[in-house]
């Protein structure tokens, strides 16, 4: 009989679970664990929807009303056919779980309002012209903000190099240089990219006023930061305007509670046993001997370790941060077998960047928006207008704003949704001193505040009224004041950027070959002295999709087929889940 303990509910623990309840053999144990306590469905009193970084967020709390989603929000849809671009394990799973039928595209506009530098306009305003407000070097200014990316993407790729499918980007990561002809005071041609800061290479490239506009016109301070260049130049090609996304109409946390069902059904018809306890973390884990042993805590008590128990399979399904504060609890104490802080495993588990974000979702009466004086320009690709989100990208402390318009069963009491501030990295502190209202005393350290545990919170009149005034600028005009637009019905807030999850997404650092971490990181023993010890890390964080979803099924899944002999649940001929080290150079 095999034990097998999963830490962590989210996309990753849960793609595992979901794996590993179809091939354990009657009479194994799978063990779920998780600090938080999820709406799975049924009577499960959970405080927040499923699952880890996902978190739909309907109206009030009720799953009939209008919903935004205030953690990841959609995937990118595999055709099925060999050479097909997107998120083939997401795809595939929607799937196999029924849910194909609820999955309606989540269209981003080819036009995107700006209010950037006090000025408002649109992305088809930009011309010579009518230039964006940035002293920029080649005329970058005439063109759209994605334009200077690309404009990056072409001085600092070598034109022989086609980094155009999977296994080309993995050799590209691995071993692209700077071209030849590449002039720089700063790098030398033929430099190994990934050794150079993306924020260092977009200074050098573009000068201030370019990467400003990068930055402000982008939308996302995180794509912009100092991060793995060769990583960085493939990663940005996603979020072009007009992108074609897919969501669940159902909201995508339905994907994540409709896996959990199955995990249930799957055991139970299979005579696995599956034991779920929510509200429990894992406090520490060792492997002395190669015994795989740990100590869980209590929601309530998350510091006091209970007492130490003994696996045969440990999967770690835990953000970067998580798996902090879980070494932390063994770094100074001189225990056998503290494989986290052993040999190269500290260094590896450093090589991803952590990247605050911060979401605010807001309900209204009416779509203000549509009738306001800069209105968004909800058109798609081929003229789409349906199921078009935004985004409008500005350089306030909104960052982006996306409007998820009615979309809940409920159509007695329409409610319009609107992702008010979707921000990362430059303006999460300015929310956070908005959290509180005026003689309020801080009394929770930031360090002990869980709130992404428990699910988004009531804003304050002051983070409202602060948001009404931005949100007036940037669709009424600079001098426009918070009066333009109305009250809303709720308003929440979601900080990623707290424990235990501690950021939105991650970014891998430079002076990494990202390849050979994500393969040994999966296996935290590998990098040491020790003895094997069968202890998995699995999850987005150290993945080819790094802010997916489809990064958390794809380690998820190399694991089990790699270590547990699971047959592939795809073709990977064409699509390596992970990169490997053995693959074709892209540059000598």
């Amino acid at each position: 009989m095999t034990t097998y303990s999963i830490f962590g509910a989210g996309p990753g623990g849960l793609y595992t679970a979901w794996r590993l309840a179809d091939s354990a053999a009657a009479g194994d144990t799978i063990e779920f664990y998780d600090w938080g306590q999820y709406r799975f469905g049924g009577d499960d009193n959970g405080t927040r929807a499923a699952a880890g970084r996902i978190c739909t967020y309907h109206y009030q709390n009720d799953p009939r009303n209008a919903y935004i989603e205030v953690g990841g929000m959609r995937y990118l849809e595999w055709d099925g056919t060999p050479d097909g671009s997107g998120h083939r394990l997401v795809t595939t799973v929607i799937d196999r779980v029924g849910l194909t039928g609820e999955s309606v595209p989540f269209r981003t506009t080819t036009n995107p309002l700006f209010f950037l530098r006090a000025r408002n306009f649109y992305s088809n305003d930009i011309d010579r012209n009518h230039p964006a407000p940035y002293n920029t070097a080649d005329g970058l200014s005439a063109r759209p903000p994605d334009d200077a990316l690309a404009y990056v993407a072409g001085a600092a790729i070598d034109p022989a190099l086609k980094p155009d499918t999977r296994a080309r980007q993995c050799a590209f990561y691995r071993s692209a240089r700077l071209p030849a002809t590449y002039t720089s005071h700063v790098f030398q041609p033929r430099q190994r990219l990934r050794d150079i800061g993306y924020w260092n290479l977009l200074a050098d490239v573009l000068g201030n006023e370019g990467y400003d506009y990068a930055d402000d016109g982008g939308g996302y301070t995180s794509n912009v930061i100092n991060w793995n260049s060769a990583d960085a130049l493939i990663y940005n090609g996603e979020f072009a305007p007009g992108g074609s996304f897919k969501t669940l109409k159902t909201g995508y946390s339905s994907l994540f509670a409709r896996m959990f069902e199955r995990v249930r059904s799957a055991c139970a018809e299979r005579g696995v046993r599956f034991e779920w306890h929510p509200g429990e973390r894992l406090h520490s884990i060792t492997a002395p001997g190669g015994v795989v042993t740990y100590r869980t805590a209590s929601r309530g008590r998350p510091d006091h370790p209970g007492p130490a128990r003994t696996t045969d399979h440990a999967f770690l399904a835990l953000p970067p941060q998580s798996l902090d504060l879980v070494a932390d609890a063994s770094r100074y104490a001189g225990v056998e077998g503290d494989v986290l802080n052993a040999g190269k495993v500290p260094l590896y588990r450093e090589s991803v960047i952590k990247q605050p974000s911060y979401k605010i979702a807001m309900f209204f009466a009416r779509e203000w928006w549509k009738d306001s004086r800069f209105p968004p320009h909800l058109v798609g690709d081929g003229g789409a207008t349906e199921n078009v989100f935004g985004p409008t990208i500005t350089d306030t402390a909104l960052r982006q704003i996306y409007y998820f318009g009615d979309n809940g069963a409920n159509k007695d009491r329409p409610v319009y949704g609107l992702l008010a501030s979707y921000d990362d990295e430059r303006f999460v502190k300015f929310w956070a001193e908005l959290e509180l209202g005026p003689e309020v005393d801080r009394e929770i350290p930031r360090t002990r505040d869980l709130q992404p545990l428990h699910g988004p919170r009531r804003a304050t009149a002051s983070m409202v009224g602060m948001l009404r005034a931005l949100l007036a600028r940037v669709h009424y005009g600079p001098d426009a004041d918070a009066s333009s637009v109305p009250e809303p019905l709720e308003t929440v807030f979601m900080d990623w950027g707290l424990n235990p999850f501690g950021a939105g997404y991650h970014a891998w650092a430079a002076h990494y070959d990202i390849c050979d971490v994500m393969q040994r990181v999966r296996k935290p023993s590998l990098l040491t002295d020790g003895p094997d010890a069968s202890i998995y890390i699995v999850g987005s964080a150290y993945s080819n999709d790094q802010a997916w979803v489809e990064g958390a099924f794809c380690t998820a899944e190399s694991v089990l087929n790699d270590f547990f002999g699971l047959a592939p649940l795809i073709d990977t001929s064409t699509y390596p889940l992970i990169c490997g080290c053995d693959g074709p150079a892209a540059a000598s």
